[in-house]
């Protein structure tokens, strides 16, 4: 599932692929499901996807022989990349390639990727991916000169407004850290000194704060404490002037 499949969400979920893939394999009697091979998210011009890595790794152990996709776009969108496993990789690893929707077996029917239509479906994904990132840039950059918030998360002392998810609003949590640091800073004390004092009043750090309570993850492995860097770091950020960084 692919970050460019906005247009088709419903068609290209991971559940209509399984669906449309079990179906294709309950069909053949010469075929057995070994495993899914699922990078969700992940863009399909990215060959470094940890599941398709792992699908690599099996063919190489000789787990598996054969790969079926519901349609060329889910192997990639990348077209040299795509047509060199096509043309190269899967055949030098004796891997059979099986794509439902456009008819290709290179067991069954070998010619099926031999035809002309392969190369430019491969071109057409690849086109596709490119156009959805040159437009999703497009919107980004306009959001940034309108002065909205892209990013994934506030800076520390603010938290997205549940009204509008591009600005900021004070995080009473921890708006009070950030004056307490810098009125800490005129007071003339170092920046090690207001760690070691943040370390004795037990509060989370910028990162474990997201962690903690924006994510809500558990934290009992991890004991990431304040240090002078941190407190430099957000003596720095120009966002508690009133400018927006991005």
């Amino acid at each position: 599932m692919s970050k460019e499949d906005k247009d088709n969400m419903e068609s290209n979920s991971i559940s209509n692929q399984k669906v449309l893939i079990d179906k294709y394999i309950s069909n053949k009697q010469d075929l057995k499901l070994v495993n899914y091979y699922i990078d969700d998210g992940y863009s399909g011009t990215n060959f470094n996807r940890p599941a398709f890595k792992k699908l690599i790794s099996n063919i190489i152990n000789k787990n598996i022989n054969a790969i079926i996709v519901k349609d060329l776009s889910r192997l990639g969108r990348n077209h040299i990349e795509v047509d060199n496993y096509l043309e190269n990789i899967f055949p030098m690893m004796n891997v059979r390639f099986i794509s439902i929707i456009e008819n290709i077996d290179s067991y069954e029917n070998p010619e099926s990727l031999d035809n002309y239509i392969v190369p430019i479906k491969n071109l057409m994904n690849d086109a596709y991916a490119k156009d959805i990132s040159k437009k999703i840039k497009t919107v980004l950059r306009t959001k940034k000169v309108n002065g909205e918030f892209v990013g994934a998360f506030a800076p520390y002392g603010y938290k997205k407004s549940p009204d509008n998810n591009h600005k900021f609003i004070k995080d009473m949590e921890t708006s009070y850290c950030v004056l307490l640091i810098f009125n800490s800073i005129l007071k003339g004390e170092t920046s090690g000194e207001i760690a070691n004092e943040l370390n004795k009043r037990k509060i989370l750090t910028p990162a474990m704060h997201i962690r903690e309570k924006v994510l809500g993850k558990g934290s009992d492995d991890i004991n990431e404490k304040w240090n002078a860097k941190m407190i430099n770091r957000i003596l720095r950020n120009r966002t508690y002037t009133g400018d927006l960084i991005q």
